[in-house]
């Protein structure tokens, strides 16, 4: 457990079990927890943040308990210790529960099939960066894991193309 950050946030039992709130304000832009990588996973599990695309890992407490938002307070952003640090994506009242978007971190989330976080916005279930509609990867900017904003994803999203057969002209 990161015991330092403790005086800032605190682990609180919900609805969705463990949860992560403030102790105090955070303003935008300020680290709100910073997370470091305990171990490597083999393979992904429920519980395991993705750093890469056949890489994850756990993560160690506060960080692992944050909860989904499809409207988060925080983004994520790696950090020197081989995890990701929790960034304040707004202005964060002491008292608020920390949440982030599994989806800003996992290619193909298999963490959070039905969601429940109660957002005005809610997406109903996280599928993964892969799914994610290109505005909100924009909205997000920079607070997407590395592996993903350097993937050509990212970078060149796919449009469909739709083609009108009937206009085509035809070689007799």
């Amino acid at each position: 457990m990161n015991l330092e950050i403790l005086t800032d946030v605190t682990v609180k039992l919900t609805h969705k079990g463990r949860g992560v709130f403030a102790n105090r304000s955070f303003s935008k832009g300020e680290t709100v927890v910073s997370g470091r990588r305990e171990m490597l996973l083999p393979e992904r599990t429920n519980h395991s943040f993705q750093i890469d695309f056949d890489l994850h890992i756990e993560l160690d407490e506060p960080g692992r308990l944050i909860n989904h938002s499809c409207e988060p307070n925080t983004g994520i952003r790696n950090n020197e210790f081989g995890a990701y640090d929790f960034i304040a994506l707004v202005d964060i009242p002491e008292g608020t529960e920390i949440t982030w978007d599994y989806e800003t971190t996992e290619y193909i989330s298999i963490a959070v099939p039905e969601c429940s976080c109660g957002a005005s916005n809610c997406r109903l279930k996280t599928r993964g960066f892969k799914f994610l509609p290109a505005d909100i990867k924009e909205k997000y900017g920079e607070f997407i894991a590395d592996y993903l904003k350097d993937s050509p994803i990212h970078r060149f999203p796919v449009k469909k193309l739709t083609l009108n057969l009937e206009k085509l002209p035809i070689k007799s």
